[in-house]
């Protein structure tokens, strides 16, 4: 993702309740970092809007809804989603306080709220994504760069999620005649902050690139 097509999409972008220079501005006004929280919270709201959806609301259940809203709220904010994030701390409270009527009436209200703010956050990625092809291909290259994959080991290892993104965002904007399967499955896992298989496929990769005699 082009950080100009980014910033230029974010700044221009008006979603109701969704507060995009506060949570850039917790993020060090990275658009890549937030960019990739978004796509997290779109990738994963859904699971939990439809558990939210399907279980029973009742005085024995009130302490497990309110540990799912609880959850639910916390990704909301993260992304500066406080409209929907206000409703899911409103039913926490009432859960908490044992307040049924309240989680029963507006645990729907929360949901259909939620599904708006996904299709208009799904609306920006491809926003994002046009205006970056509309500036041209991506650069071609014959493999992933060997000092840039160690250099995102050694981000990954000591969790500087900064330089973790940025690096994961100059790989993914090359398009590579060969190893464009470990830089997706890299991509995959820095989305599903799976650091693990982050430094696993690295290794994997640099081994075999140190085996071909290319390093």
């Amino acid at each position: 993702m082009s950080s100009t097509a980014a910033d230029q999409v974010l700044a221009e972008a008006a979603i109701p309740g969704l507060d995009i220079p506060e949570a850039l501005a917790r993020m060090g006004n990275n658009p890549k970092l937030y960019m990739r929280i978004i796509r997290s919270f779109v990738a994963n709201m859904p699971a939990n809007l439809e558990s939210l959806a399907t279980s029973t609301i009742s005085g024995e259940t009130l302490e497990a809804y309110s540990i799912k809203i609880h959850g639910a709220k916390g990704s909301c904010y993260g992304i500066g989603a406080n409209a929907v994030g206000d409703i899911a701390r409103d039913l926490e409270i009432a859960a908490k306080n044992g307040d049924l009527a309240s989680c029963q009436r507006d645990n729907d209200t929360f949901i259909l709220a939620t599904q708006e703010l996904l299709k208009e956050l799904i609306a920006l990625e491809e926003k994002i994504e046009e205006l970056e092809n509309s500036a041209g291909g991506k650069v071609q290259a014959d493999k992933p760069d060997a000092q840039k994959l160690k250099a995102l080991l050694y981000a990954t290892q000591s969790f500087s999620i900064t330089e973790m993104s940025n690096l994961v965002e100059e790989l993914t904007s090359t398009q590579y005649l060969q190893g464009s399967e470990a830089i997706m499955k890299i991509k995959t896992a820095f989305e599903a902050f799976d650091y693990q298989t982050i430094e696993e496929t690295i290794t994997e990769y640099l081994a075999q690139y140190s085996a071909r005699g290319t390093n």
